[in-house]
């Protein structure tokens, strides 16, 4: 979980802890989440999401890939 401020890589602002939405994709599908766990940068709005969140997002995924064929 991310709970402290960083500095962002792109434009050196600060990126704070944010809940955001984000939508992946894959084998042409889109899968929306939303209340992400991330930091985001005040500056230039980059956002790093929160790798814990990121893999269990991803093995959702995968699990809907293989039930939907």
């Amino acid at each position: 979980m991310i709970e402290e401020q960083d500095f962002c890589e792109f434009c050196d602002g600060v990126a704070e802890p944010a809940r955001v939405q984000h939508t992946f994709e894959r084998k042409g599908k889109e899968f929306r989440y939303e209340n992400i766990p991330a930091l985001k940068c005040n500056e230039c709005g980059a956002m790093y999401l929160d790798g814990v969140a990121v893999e269990r997002i991803e093995k959702e995924i995968a699990e809907f890939n293989l039930t939907s064929k």
